[in-house]
């Protein structure tokens, strides 16, 4: 898993005038939460948070924050739990950090990507994915970016469900394995008009004019 180190500063103040300012001077309000140590109130560069999220981790990125106070700097390891956005512009307003050990399993939800072509396809069959993220839970180093799923043996009326995950050594899939993943289903008949009757004749159009005088 790609780690990111992410600068970050401890916040003296809160509250949403506080954010405000702190959104127009290019950086993000954040709470870095995790077992043994209270939350702590930070602002983190909104560049670095964006181009984080844009890593192929996405969401499940792996960060060295690194957290400035007093003069001093100490480094934490976390992860994103939760990004809160603008609801028109989507730019970040607000994000919160989970702070994780490497000896410690984490649960995240990830990507599943699908792999080959289902014969089903080619012989006219509608491929459906009908989940495109799965939960699953590894430690932090351990977290895939994506899960795939090989399709090429597909046929029309054949279903694969979760259970049908090969995840990675140290990986488990934590969604129920019934749910159903992908599906190759025949396509819908398309229902032909009935010929018209022989010797039907087109309707009579009657035209109303003056009577001749």
């Amino acid at each position: 898993m790609e780690r990111v180190r992410l600068e970050a500063e401890v916040r003296k103040k809160v509250g949403k005038e506080i954010a405000r300012k702190l959104r127009a001077q290019g950086k993000i309000p954040a709470i870095l939460y995790g077992r043994g140590i209270a939350p702590l109130p930070l602002a983190v560069e909104a560049k670095s948070l964006e181009a984080a999220l844009r890593t192929a981790a996405g969401g499940n990125v792996l960060l060295d924050v690194a957290i400035r106070e007093n003069g001093a700097e100490r480094s934490e390891l976390a992860m994103i739990a939760e990004v809160q956005r603008h609801v028109l512009r989507r730019d970040i307003l607000h994000v919160d950090l989970h702070r994780v050990s490497l000896e410690e399993r984490v649960r995240a939800r990830v990507p599943v990507l699908l792999r080959g072509e289902a014969p089903g396809v080619r012989a006219g069959g509608v491929l459906e994915q009908h989940l495109r993220e799965v939960e699953i839970e590894a430690l932090p180093a351990d977290l895939p970016a994506h899960l795939e799923v090989d399709v090429s043996s597909l046929q029309v009326g054949q279903v694969l469900h979760v259970r049908d995950i090969r995840p990675p050594e140290g990986v488990t899939v934590l969604t129920p394995g019934d749910e159903t993943l992908v599906t190759v289903s025949a396509p819908e008949a398309v229902e032909e008009a009935p010929p018209e009757a022989e010797g039907a004749t087109q309707p009579e159009v009657i035209r109303r004019g003056r009577a001749e005088e």
